[in-house]
C-alpha cells in the first residue's frame, strides 16, 4: 500500500476533523513517508541487510553472480531412492 492510502486509513479521523483536508492529508502522507516508508529505518532495525542505490544495482548483481559462477553444490549422496508406493 502506498503512503497516501495508508495515511488516509491511519489518520482518517484527523483528516475528517480538519477544515483543509487536502493540506492535512499531504502533511500526514509526508509524516507517514518519514516514519514508515523509509528503507533506512528498516535497515537500522535489521529487517533488511542493505539499501542499494539504483546506480549500484547492476554492478552489485554482476559481482554476486560472478561469485556464484563456479559454485559447486556438495550435497551428500542419497542412501536410497524413493520407491513408488
Amino acid at each position: 500500500m502506498g503512503p497516501k492510502g495508508a495515511a488516509e486509513i491511519i489518520f482518517k479521523k484527523e483528516i475528517e476533523a480538519a477544515t483543509d483536508r487536502e493540506k492535512v492529508l499531504a502533511e500526514k502522507e509526508r509524516e507517514y513517508r518519514e516514519k514508515f516508508a523509509n528503507p533506512y529505518l528498516a535497515a537500522r532495525r535489521g529487517f533488511i541487510d542493505d539499501v542499494i542505490e539504483p546506480a549500484e544495482t547492476r554492478p552489485r548483481l554482476i559481482r554476486a553472480l560472478q561469485r556464484l559462477e563456479n559454485k559447486v553444490d556438495a550435497n551428500p549422496k542419497k542412501k536410497h531412492g524413493n520407491i513408488p508406493l
